[in-house]
């Protein structure tokens, strides 16, 4: 997350943060009582606190003496998860048995190089779209897999997290004075669903895109340490969270 999400975190604990209901602006209101389900009274105090670190929670908010862990995304092309190569690797060898066959394509894929280690000349890398056109085969089979597989990555990849000891009930989009929550489930419902996949991603789970968070195509330092790096990013996820709401809003 970048500098703008953090700040955007310190932003919402203050504007929560003991504060009395009735103080709160129109749109913190109707967040609380989107998550409390229930009428408030407007001299209740709400409390919050901050999550820090791996969690995927960074938000928790307490109503009522009911704690409500919160995931706060603001911007464009979220980047939702990220993880060494190796040990996304190692976590799908462990809990699915994949083959070495499909180790490498996924290795092969994220470095995009022509090797398995990320050795391979500068000259030699190649952009997504690039490799997806020189080696269908190995996207086909990438894909193929984790789409029989993608409900269980999405819950990890949005909510559980590898290392995270908080998982959020809820995904908060926007600022203080302007956003929209969704109940986590009702996202990994969605963001699951195959009317909803990612088609144009070259490797979709889902509605979100399995990616390298850098390929540094250039070479240089800069970014050099940003390869054999997954990272899975939700392109439109303030759009779809409007999407969920109102479908949810409907259903009842």
């Amino acid at each position: 997350m970048g500098q703008d999400g953090f700040k955007n975190e310190d932003l919402m604990l203050e504007a929560l943060n003991n504060k009395k209901f009735m103080d709160l602006n129109d749109n913190l209101k109707q967040m609380i009582l989107d998550m409390y389900g229930e009428e408030i009274s407007q001299d209740f105090i709400i409390k919050a606190y901050k999550k820090g670190g791996v969690n995927k929670t960074d938000l928790t908010i307490d109503i009522n003496s009911q704690n409500f862990n919160v995931s706060i995304k603001k911007g464009t092309g979220n980047s939702v998860h990220q993880e060494k190569l190796e040990e996304f690797v190692s976590f799908l060898k462990e809990e699915y048995g994949i083959s070495n066959v499909l180790s490498d394509d996924i290795r092969f894929f994220i470095w995009g190089d022509g090797t398995l280690d990320g050795t391979g000349e500068v000259s030699d890398r190649l952009s997504a779209s690039e490799f997806r056109k020189q080696f269908p085969e190995k996207i086909r089979n990438i894909r193929e897999f984790f789409y029989t597989v993608k409900r269980d990555l999405i819950e990890r990849f949005v909510i559980k997290g590898p290392k995270s000891k908080s998982r959020p009930d809820f995904i908060y989009y926007g600022t203080p004075d302007k956003g929209i929550i969704v109940e986590s489930q009702s996202v990994i419902d969605w963001l699951s669903d195959d009317k909803n996949e990612k088609s144009s991603s070259p490797i979709p789970i889902g509605r979100l895109t399995f990616q390298a968070w850098n390929r540094n195509i250039n070479g240089g330092d800069k970014s050099e340490n940003k390869r054999g790096v997954i990272q899975l990013k939700w392109s439109s996820v303030g759009k779809d969270l409007v999407k969920i709401y109102k479908e949810k809003k409907d259903d009842k």
